[in-house]
C-alpha cells in the first residue's frame, strides 16, 4: 500500500481537506494519507512547489502526491507525472517546472469526466487507485507538451555569483537559490573571501548554525537541502533589509 502526500492552499478553517480525504478513503480506506501543508498563500504556485520539493522525495518511492494550488492561469487539465518513481497529481499549471528541471518527466492526461466546481475530490479518488495498485497508463493517455514554469538561473563568473531569492519563511529568513558546491568552488578560484552584498548590510562568513551570532545579528549558513540562507538570530532578515521573493542576491570574491 502506497502513501498519499497532499499539500494545498485550501487552509484548515473549512470542509475541503477533509472532503479530498474523504475522497481518497471512501475508494479504499486502507490508504495512508499524510499531510505536507494546507497552509500555501493562496494562489501561490512558487510557495507550493517551494515546500513540495524539498520535502517530496523523503517518502518512499512509489508514493503518489497531490498538489491542489492552481493559480488563475491554470488550466482545469488534471495532469499525472512521474517522477523519480513519484506520482505527482496536480492542474496543467506550470508547476512542475518549479519543482524539477529535469527533461525526463513523463505525463499522462487524465480523461476521466470530473466536477469542474471541486476537482480536487477527483485527485484524491485517482491517487487512491494508484496507491491501491492500478496501473497508471490506464487512466489517461500520455501527453508530451504541458505548462512548465522555469526558476531564474544563477549566474556565475569569476568573482561574482548572482542568485534570487526563492522563498522568504515563516521565521523571516531568507532562502535563495545559490548552492553550495557553486559557492566552494567559486571561493576555490579566489583568495577565500567573500561579501554577501544585502543592500547597506553585508556579510562575510557563513555560520554552522543559526545560533553562531549574537541576538539580532545577521547570519548566512547554507541549509538542510544546501542552499544559501540569510536570517537573523532572534528576528525577521527579510523586514530589517527589505527583501522579498525574487530579489537578486549577489556574492563578490575578493
Amino acid at each position: 500500500m502506497s502513501i498519499i502526500t497532499f499539500i494545498s492552499d485550501f487552509g484548515i478553517s473549512d470542509h475541503y481537506v477533509s472532503s479530498v480525504k474523504a475522497s481518497i478513503l471512501k475508494y479504499n480506506s486502507n490508504n495512508t494519507i499524510i499531510d505536507i501543508s494546507h497552509r500555501v498563500k493562496k494562489y501561490d504556485l512558487s510557495h507550493a512547489a517551494y515546500i513540495f520539493k524539498n520535502v517530496f522525495e523523503e517518502f518512499p518511492r512509489g508514493s503518489v502526491h497531490i498538489i491542489a494550488v492552481k493559480n488563475y492561469e491554470s488550466s482545469d487539465k488534471i495532469l499525472l507525472f512521474q517522477i523519480d518513481s513519484h506520482f505527482i497529481i496536480t492542474f496543467d499549471s506550470g508547476i512542475i517546472g518549479l519543482i524539477s528541471s529535469s527533461d525526463d518527466i513523463s505525463a499522462i492526461e487524465i480523461d476521466e469526466k470530473y466536477n469542474k466546481i471541486f476537482p480536487e475530490k477527483f485527485m484524491g479518488e485517482i491517487a487512491s487507485k494508484l496507491a491501491s495498485g492500478i496501473n497508471y497508463t490506464t487512466i489517461g493517455k500520455p501527453i508530451s507538451v504541458f505548462k512548465r514554469f522555469l526558476e531564474k538561473e544563477v549566474s556565475i563568473s569569476k568573482n561574482k555569483i548572482v542568485g534570487y531569492v526563492i522563498r522568504v519563511d515563516s521565521f523571516g529568513n531568507i532562502i535563495t537559490n545559490i548552492s553550495e558546491s557553486d559557492f566552494n568552488k567559486a571561493l576555490k578560484k579566489n583568495s577565500g573571501t567573500f561579501i554577501i552584498n544585502l543592500g547597506v548590510d553585508k556579510i562575510s562568513k557563513i555560520s554552522n548554525s543559526y545560533s553562531d551570532v549574537g541576538i539580532a545579528d545577521l547570519f548566512a549558513v547554507f541549509n538542510f537541502n544546501k542552499v544559501l540562507e540569510i536570517g537573523m538570530n532572534g528576528g525577521g532578515a527579510s523586514d530589517l533589509l527589505g527583501i522579498k521573493n525574487h530579489t537578486p542576491i549577489t556574492i563578490k570574491f575578493l
